[in-house]
């Protein structure tokens, strides 16, 4: 064990040893070929997950201990000029991989949004265009029934009450789809709608305490939404959990919502399994509050429960809205 662990600190000595050896070699006219060092050496603190912080922090001290050798004033802003320079070029793939996750970002929040689009035609084609196919096959029993003897308007009655819950699920899964009360009324009174819903099916208690309110944008609201929808999906199916909270409310500029279940919960070992549900996972709802610039902080204990958190820097138009009734 203690060989494994000296081997292992030596490549962080090493990167900053070359680091400091590299850097003295461009202040010392190196040129392109010190300074194309700089980049390798971004590329592989990359890598290895060095932070900027812990690049910051190497930076400074080797730039001291080059400095001190310094004759003159003249020679000092040389070497801090050289410095800059080499940081810049070593920092460069820091850029281009920032760069990189902002396009994939953007490329994911498109692909949501496409996606939510598809979702609204579809929901609105069960509910107007299956609806009104069933309104047709309604009148055309009424009609047929009116030629038929007792026994079989009776049989008739039945088929049609079937219809009915035919037409009462249609509506249901047209409305989960995508309420047409999210794009009205906006996320909460969405929320609501949705649990009440899931509630009365599973026999679940649903707790809602919520002290926000105005609109955001839709995008937003649509995420929110879709995140607290897999939730309770998932507190229903998977956490068989005897009641849910959900708590939405504002810190300064930051929008938080959490949800909780008292559900079976499940130990951190287990997590990346439980990101292989079907549906919508735990990965996928860490994407979503990503794409709008969020973060998602996941607790869970077994026995215990589950708590979603989520956390939405806000700008000012949408931070300082009222503070609704709750």
């Amino acid at each position: 064990m203690k060989i494994a662990i000296r081997r292992k600190a030596k490549p962080h000595a090493g990167f900053e040893d070359e680091y400091r050896s590299s850097l003295r070699e461009y202040a010392a006219g190196g040129g392109e070929p010190a300074l194309g060092r700089a980049y390798e050496l971004g590329r592989r603190a990359l890598t290895e997950q060095k932070s900027l912080v812990e690049m910051a922090s190497l930076h400074h001290q080797a730039v001291l201990a080059l400095i001190r050798g310094a004759e003159s004033e003249k020679r000092q802003e040389e070497l801090f000029r050289a410095s800059a320079e080499f940081l810049a070029e070593c920092l460069s793939p820091y850029e281009m991989a920032h760069r990189g996750f902002q396009d994939a970002v953007k490329a994911l929040r498109q692909l949501n949004e496409t996606l939510e689009e598809e979702i609204k035609r579809i929901a609105y084609a069960v509910h107007d265009e299956a609806g009104q196919l069933l309104v047709a096959v309604h009148l055309a029993l009424a009609e047929a029934a009116l030629e038929l003897p007792e026994p079989q308007q009776a049989q008739f009655a039945r088929i049609k009450e079937m219809l009915n819950q035919v037409e009462k699920h249609l509506r249901r899964y047209s409305h989960e789809l995508r309420p047409t009360i999210l794009d009205d009324l906006g996320w909460i009174p969405a929320i609501r709608f949705l649990a009440e819903g899931i509630s009365k099916r599973a026999d679940l208690p649903i707790h809602i305490d919520a002290t926000v309110s105005g609109r955001l944008p839709g995008t937003i609201e649509t995420t929110l939404y879709r995140i607290i929808q897999e939730a309770l999906t998932n507190a229903v199916k998977h956490a068989k959990a005897s009641n849910v909270w959900i708590r939405a409310w504002k810190e300064n500029l930051v929008l938080c919502c959490s949800i909780r279940d008292d559900g079976l919960g499940f130990a951190s070992c287990q997590t990346q399994a439980a990101q292989h549900r079907k549906g919508l996972g735990l990965i996928a709802m860490q994407e979503r509050v990503t794409a709008i610039g969020g973060t998602l902080h996941i607790e869970s204990r077994p026995r215990v429960g589950t708590e979603l958190t989520i956390r939405l820097p806000l700008e000012g138009d949408h931070a300082n809205s009222h503070r609704a009734r709750g």
